[in-house]
């Protein structure tokens, strides 16, 4: 009796389950390549899903209100009459310091604030003790209360009823901020918040005239932004503050979340690509174990049909168990991640169910559909051609698989591959990069392809052309290269590609430590001084002398303005047709300054520098900082006015320049010449040039003399970029180390299966006289010429990636480390395939006899 068939799936699955358990050590490598693969991408994908929804959850409160208003000096009545008839006004008052502990002995930066009884507008501050903020800054038995960060109260080892000092004024920490909704992301590196009330700002002494603060208006309003924008700037066209609103800053945020992002799941993806090959050379060499029970079950009457989904159906049962556990510790690396995070980012809300959903199931089911994805793509070619096999073999004792998998099956694998594609260019951030990634690999692929063909062809050359005609070894290794079988095009693909990452990351950090190890301490002073006002530059120098006579102090004027016209057009007329562009340019402000002996050592891009002072009632000579300058469309001969103190400096672009990365220390927008700034300056920036002891003794100087000067020691720089610099450093070697592993898995499947071919040809020569000697020498040679073209490849492309990021981004030489990859690249691949071969050299110490009998 035929079995009825609604029981032929359940039928079909218990064999694929039954076969599957008999020979499921044969997969392990299957298993372990798309579990660290689908690791990668489902730990990165919920991170960034947690940080997006963690930061853009309420932008509003991120900013401060629906709308921000920064300016250097307060707004005109008229402007906050309009602002208030239109919604609710907070203003908070900012300005930078040093903060000590009462011991005098730690100096930090810190953002003091000074907000308004309006504040904040949305989200809460959380203070402890839970009192209001105003008891807390209030003034006590004659000292004012101060509101600090914890990880400052941790720097200065100071708690709440402890003493610091701020300026001329000693205060009493009366609490501490545990949560501030408008909180700066880069706080921890430019300073940490400190709150005290308006009325204790006197009794600082750090603000005078010229002193640096910026005031920040947020606006809360129920109307369309939009068209709060327009009727704001028909009412003030010439308003020249800085506005966002909150739909920019969070549109901002996106952006660059989702540029970070796709980087880093592309990676990913570039692992579950790594282990895809690994998943190709696993089912071939299980389904060459398999040939014969195939051909068998097709001789014992077993349809076509049913066979197919019997190995269909296992693939499918491998990719789910490897997508499940690899998206389980994906998600379970991203969840501590978050734990160590603390109160960064948090994945909470008020939607709770709806939440678990988005950044856990989502992931988990995407990481699943990948898996399964990238296992039919990869496996269904050998799939084919192992069921295209011809059962007549069985009875010659010859079953081999087809050469080719059967049209049908051909198309059906690129189908698969541009459902693939299509997936993962719809789960990416960003589209539009995941999109020239792709056309990169297409591109790469095409080159890799055509340098494979290449290298055959070579290898087949000379082979017959003579040069290894009295070399047994040497035709032998040749041959294993350009024979149709031959590992080389497996090799180059997933070491190649994973040594890429190695070398590029190497490349990247080392670059980084270099400029942090060596060229910054080199050249960096020992203090950075930020707000001296003209009066204080004598008493300022004199001082630092007086403690240590070998100091060296450069100081450098500061003039901020804003662009007023370019080639004598204003700037409103100028971007006229970009709006946004138009608010970023007005409301920007441009640092001034002059370029002396250059301690920036900031480098020409066009132009020339000069030599010779501003001349009188002509436009000054000017360079401009490379990124302002092409963003405004700007080129040497261009002129430009700057207004300043309700006065206008008109000048002549003559250079444009570009700053050098970490060795910057003031970031001027534009460097002009001598004199042309005369009759502006109130403010200088200088360097303090001396040993890191007396920097320690000047820093306490300055705070009792002159507590207004800001000063930064370059070793406390270093050591919180040194500190951020070996968690990216960590970051970088894990993604990558990830990514070897799978290739070396990758590699370990390719020995795998050209092992029995290395060991019965091997054994085979030996048995018609070939000396043992000379069949390891053709093999070692064989390895090392792969190991020399994978690491060649891997150190051209991965300098190809790292130098430009380099150059372009941190503005750093790094392309004479280019032997550091290539070391690195070749240690790598001398290991993975070395460690290849020997099991195959050992068991050439076998009776070939036995090799030969048993396979």
């Amino acid at each position: 009796m035929k079995p009825r068939t609604s029981r032929k799936p359940a039928w079909m699955l218990r064999f694929a389950i039954a076969d599957l358990r008999s020979r499921i050590s044969a997969l392990r490598v299957f298993l372990a390549c798309l579990i660290l693969g689908v690791t990668l991408v489902a730990a990165t994908a919920s991170l960034y899903r947690v940080i997006e929804q963690s930061l853009l959850a309420d932008t509003r409160a991120l900013l401060g209100g629906d709308v921000e208003l920064e300016a250097s000096e307060a707004l005109p009545p008229e402007v906050e009459d309009w602002i208030e008839a239109t919604g609710r006004l907070s203003l908070v008052r900012e300005f930078d310091t040093i903060v000590s502990g009462s011991d005098g002995n730690g100096f930090f930066r810190a953002e003091i604030l000074v907000p308004d009884d309006a504040y904040p507008l949305y989200g809460e501050l959380a203070l402890s003790p839970n009192q209001s903020r105003q008891q807390l800054t209030a003034k006590s038995n004659g000292q004012w209360g101060a509101l600090i960060d914890p990880l400052l109260a941790e720097r200065l080892g100071q708690g709440v009823g402890d003493d610091i000092q701020i300026g001329a004024a000693s205060f009493r920490i009366t609490g501490l901020i545990q949560a501030q909704p408008d909180r700066s992301l880069n706080a921890n590196w430019r300073g940490l918040p400190v709150i005290i009330a308006s009325e204790a700002v006197g009794a600082t002494g750090l603000i005078r005239p010229g002193s640096r603060v910026d005031y920040e208006y947020r606006v809360q309003t129920n109307r369309n932004l939009e068209d709060w924008l327009q009727a704001f700037e028909q009412a003030f066209p010439d308003a020249r503050w800085e506005i966002t609103t909150f739909a920019e800053r969070s549109e901002r945020i996106s952006e660059r979340l989702d540029q970070i992002a796709t980087a880093l799941i592309l990676i990913a993806f570039t692992t579950l690509f790594i282990g895809g090959l690994g998943v190709a050379n696993s089912i071939h060499a299980y389904l060459d174990e398999k040939l014969g029970t195939i051909a068998t079950l097709q001789t014992l009457g077993l349809r076509r049909k049913p066979l197919v989904c019997i190995y269909l159906l296992q693939i499918g049962i491998l990719g789910t168990l490897a997508g499940l556990i690899g998206g389980g510790i994906g998600l379970g690396l991203s969840s501590a991640a978050l734990h160590l995070a603390g109160d960064a980012f948090t994945a909470g809300g008020s939607a709770g169910a709806t939440n678990v959903l988005s950044l856990w199931v989502i992931p988990l089911l995407l990481s699943w559909l990948f898996a399964v994805l990238t296992a039919y793509v990869f496996a269904l070619p050998a799939l084919a051609r192992a069921l295209a096999a011809p059962p007549a073999g069985l009875f010659r004792g010859q079953v081999e698989a087809a050469p080719n998998e059967p049209r049908s099956w051909r198309r059906a694998s690129y189908g698969l591959l541009a459902l693939y594609i299509a997936a993962t260019l719809v789960w990416l951030p960003s589209p539009h990069l995941g999109f020239l990634f792709l056309l990169a690999v297409m591109v790469l692929w095409a080159l890799l392809e055509g340098l494979i063909k290449a290298l055959r062809k070579g290898a087949k050359a000379l082979e017959t052309a003579g040069f290894a005609d009295r070399k047994f070894t040497r035709r032998l290794a040749l041959a294993n290269l350009h024979r149709p079988d031959s590992p080389l095009r497996a090799t180059l693909l997933s070491l190649g590609t994973a040594l890429t990452l190695v070398v590029a990351c190497t490349l990247m950090v080392t670059t980084l430590l270099r400029a942090l190890e060596t060229t910054i301490p080199e050249q960096a002073p020992a203090l950075i001084l930020y707000e001296v006002f003209p009066d204080q530059r004598q008493p300022l120098r004199a001082g630092l002398t007086q403690l240590d006579s070998t100091s060296q102090t450069e100081l450098l004027p500061l003039v901020r303005s804003r662009l007023s016209t370019i080639n004598q057009q204003p700037i409103a007329r100028v971007l006229a047709d970009d709006a946004d562009a138009r608010r970023e340019a007005m409301g920007d402000e441009y640092k001034l300054s002059y370029l002396s002996g250059n301690p920036e050592g900031l480098e020409l891009v066009e132009g020339s520098w000069w030599t010779e002072p501003a001349p009188r009632g002509q436009p000054a000579f000017m360079a401009m900082e490379d990124r302002e300058a092409y963003q405004l469309g700007l080129g040497i001969g261009d002129q430009v006015t700057f207004s300043a103190q309700d006065k206008t400096i008109t000048a002549e672009i003559r250079a444009i320049y570009r700053q050098k990365g970490l060795q910057t220390r003031f970031w001027f927008e534009g460097v002009l010449q001598n004199g042309a700034l005369d009759g502006l300056i109130s403010l200088y920036v200088g360097a303090v040039y001396q040993s890191d002891e007396a920097a320690k003794q000047s820093q306490r100087w300055l705070a009792q003399n002159l507590p207004n000067v800001i000063t930064l020691r370059t070793a406390d720089w270093l050591a919180t970029a040194g500190n951020l610099l070996n968690k990216a450093a960590a970051g970088l070697a894990a993604v990558a180390s990830v990514s070897l592993l799978a290739s070396l898995l990758v590699l370990s499947s390719v020995v795998s299966v050209s092992r029995r071919r290395q060991l019965y040809e091997a054994n085979l020569l030996h048995c018609l006289g070939v000396r043992h000697e000379a069949i390891r020498t053709s093999l070692l040679l064989e390895t090392c010429l792969l190991t020399l073209l994978a690491t060649v490849f891997a150190t051209g492309l991965g300098a190809l990636i790292a130098l430009p990021l380099a150059d372009q981004l941190l503005k750093l030489p790094a392309a004479d480390l280019w032997w550091l990859g290539m070391l690195v690249a070749g240690a790598v691949s001398a290991l993975a395939l070395l460690g290849g071969l020997l099991p195959t050299l050992k068991a050439m110490r076998l009776n070939p006899a036995v090799l030969l009998r048993e396979g």
